[in-house]
């Protein structure tokens, strides 16, 4: 009780929306009907929140960068490692992993007292149950980016476990602590409501959080562990919906402050632009047009919305192009010197895209700005972006010619691997004019001002991931309680009203165009792509020419469905756009567990030192576990303070040195 008086003392001067004042007293002195549980629960929410610093280097710098989000590439991708970033994390998640524990005990402790009213302790009781399911909320946290962790919680040296053990622990508090929740009890005093950034201690809404939860642990599972899978699923499903409404979301308000509550990719000099792998994903996805598209019906793009009749032709349209006819300029010399590496098994990377789409996934114009139109886009000051309107230009070094290129609007995306920056200073699309250092914002796709003004709500949990892990289960053959198509299609609708883009629903999940990498959205449509001839443009000579377009090749996949177009492919794909941005480290789970969505192999002019399978051809081969980070190395931090529950976290996993590509128990295996 000595160690929960002091902390709950620290607490006092860490925890902005309780009202401390009220103690006024010696901490030492305090006893249990002092220390209100949700004081500590609520530590334990916003601190995971993640200040500037944390978020810059485990949102930004790590999870996006791992997860095919951010295409800036801090070489997290492609196995680097940086000791300090995940020792944010590490000690980020330990830190709130402790409140969370010190909620149920002060909990328990006043409970026990017998001095609560009924409504304390009927409240205090479900607080409990909260603090288990947000405890094991940043379990997955740690676990899913480290690996082996400990649920020791009681011990002075907790003895680490392995990840198999860590997710048994979790499903069995999850189907302990969501049954135990009792609906008559919430909080109602604006005391105890604001003792909850997320729902307010209302009990409704963190009971369908846990459920929700207990289906993506048991999803995780899906692959190494199907008997155990599918009976957690099913009982998620009997205990009641989960989360399947926008109110139901479980969110954090960012705040413009550096604390917690600051967003978490609101660092000005993060460019934070659109990744290759979701350029691939949203080009000609779902059939929208992207004339129709601009003219933002949902008011979710400009400052002055909708743009003025006649705007998008005039401004947008001599640059809508359509992508399934046109692959872009050609930046590869007939010589053989690259101004691309293009080692890789992506069947657009070495083509500039100088456009807009006239089919694009309408979710890709909210998340990212397109160059040149940061005049239009909503802007609150905050990020210095280009103010130039002008047509931007760049030089192409091919052939020792001076060509040019128009690169405003177009839509493309920067992809992970070694050997880009020296390509990039060759053919002039590397930015190093603004005070931010180098950075390709004024000709790739940039994370939108939204998302960096510390003015929205941070998503851990929205609906359309209950709705796709429904789909998955119910394509799995589990019992769901819905049908996947009703799921999938739920998900997008989902997705799409939380983005006020609504309007595009009806017409995309009927659409039978694939996208770059072969897939399409209509859920019934299963037909694999075939190869066709395509046109391109040929930048020293200024000509359009032809070439065939070639999808991935399904035999070289990591997924083991090798399909580019089927149930599962659809389902993954759409949640892996759904969760951008906010949730990167989900997308980078299902990628390690299922080997979806597409992510093309990097490219590189060496072998990759961290990646067990990265030689630079081998795209030739094909895609291994090998090829993709794994996991993040434990801080140095860890390693000294506890070298014996170091090299036990380690030899858990199966490793005897510490690196970033063993796969986790749940993952494809190498």
């Amino acid at each position: 009780m000595n160690k929960i008086l002091a902390l709950a003392a620290g607490l006092v001067t860490l925890v902005a929306c309780a009202d401390f004042d009220e103690i006024n007293k010696n901490p030492k002195a305090a006893n249990a009907s002092d220390l209100m549980p949700y004081w500590a629960l609520n530590k334990a929410i916003m601190s995971d929140q993640q200040n500037p610093n944390d978020a810059e280097r485990v949102f930004v710098l790590y999870w996006a960068d791992i997860a095919r989000q951010d295409g800036e590439n801090s070489g997290r991708s492609v196995g680097a490692s940086n000791d300090e970033w995940a020792g944010c994390l590490y000690n980020l998640t330990r830190n709130c992993v402790n409140a969370s524990n010190l909620a149920i005990k002060i909990a328990d402790e006043a409970i026990a007292s017998g001095n609560l009213g009924d409504h304390e302790a009927g409240l205090f009781a479900n607080v409990k149950q909260f603090s288990r399911i947000w405890r094991v909320y940043l379990m997955t946290e740690f676990v899913d980016s480290f690996g082996s962790f400990t649920f020791d919680f009681e011990a002075n040296t907790p003895e680490y476990k392995s990840v198999k053990d860590c997710y048994n622990f979790m499903l069995t508090e999850l189907s302990e602590a969501v049954p135990a929740i009792d609906l008559n009890f919430s909080g109602t005093s604006s005391t105890e409501q604001d003792a909850d950034a997320a729902y307010l201690l209302d009990a409704a809404k963190w009971k369908n959080f846990g459920i929700s939860m207990w289906m993506r642990c048991a999803m995780r599972l899906s692959e190494v562990d199907a008997a155990t899978a599918k009976a957690n699923f099913e009982k998620a499903v009997a205990a009641g919906p989960g989360i399947r409404t926008i109110d139901g979301i479980f969110r954090i308000q960012e705040r413009n402050a550096w604390n917690d509550l600051a967003g978490v990719m609101s660092r000005t000099w993060d460019w934070q632009e659109s990744s290759h792998t979701f350029a691939n994903l949203t080009t000609n996805l779902g059939g929208a047009n992207v004339a129709d598209v601009l003219q933002d019906p949902g008011k979710r793009f400009y400052k002055a919305a909708p743009l003025p009749a006649g705007a998008v032709a005039t401004t947008y349209g001599p640059y809508i192009k359509d992508a399934h006819e046109y692959l872009g300029v050609h930046m590869v010399n007939k010589d053989g010197a690259n101004q691309y590496e293009v080692n890789t098994d992506s069947p657009t990377w070495g083509y500039f895209f100088d456009g807009i789409p006239s089919k694009l996934d309408p979710r890709a114009l909210v998340y990212f700005t397109l160059p040149c139109d940061y005049n239009n886009r909503i802007e609150t000051g905050y990020a210095n972006f280009p103010a130039s309107t002008a047509p931007l230009t760049t030089v192409i070094d091919v052939d020792n010619q001076a060509n040019t290129v128009d690169v405003s609007y177009a839509w493309n995306g920067l992809i992970a691997g070694y050997g880009r920056d020296d390509k990039f200073a060759r053919n002039g699309l590397q930015d190093n004019s603004s005070a931010g250092g180098v950075h390709y914002g004024k000709t790739y796709p940039a994370l939108a001002e939204r998302y960096r003004n510390s003015q929205e709500y941070r998503v851990f949990f929205g609906p359309w991931e209950t709705y796709f892990l429904l789909a998955e289960a119910a394509v799995r053959g589990w019992n769901a309680g819905i049908g996947a198509e009703e799921a999938y299609n739920n998900g997008i609708k989902a997705s799409f009203e939380y983005l006020n883009i609504d309007a595009n629903y009806a017409a995309y999940i009927n659409s039978e165009d694939y996208n770059r990498v072969g897939t399409s959205v209509k859920f019934t449509h299963t037909a694999e792509p075939a190869n066709y001839t395509i046109n391109y443009m040929d930048p020293v000579s200024g000509t359009l020419k032809t070439t065939e377009y070639k999808y991935p090749d399904a035999n070289k996949l990591l997924y083991k469905g090798k399909k580019l177009n089927d149930q599962l492919t659809k389902i993954i794909t759409q949640k892996f756009i759904a969760n951008t941005p906010w949730l990167p480290q989900e997308n980078w789970c299902d990628h390690r567990r299922l080997g979806l969505p597409f992510w093309e192999l990097p490219v590189s002019s060496t072998d990759f030192p961290y990646l067990m399978d990265g030689a630079k051809n081998a795209y030739l081969t094909g895609q291994k576990p090998g090829c993709y980070a794994q996991r993040m190395n434990y801080p140095n931090s860890f390693k000294n303070a506890s070298p014996e529950q170091y090299q036990n976290a380690l030899q858990l996993m199966g490793m005897s040195n510490e690196n970033t590509i063993t796969p986790l128990y749940w993952a494809i295996q190498n």
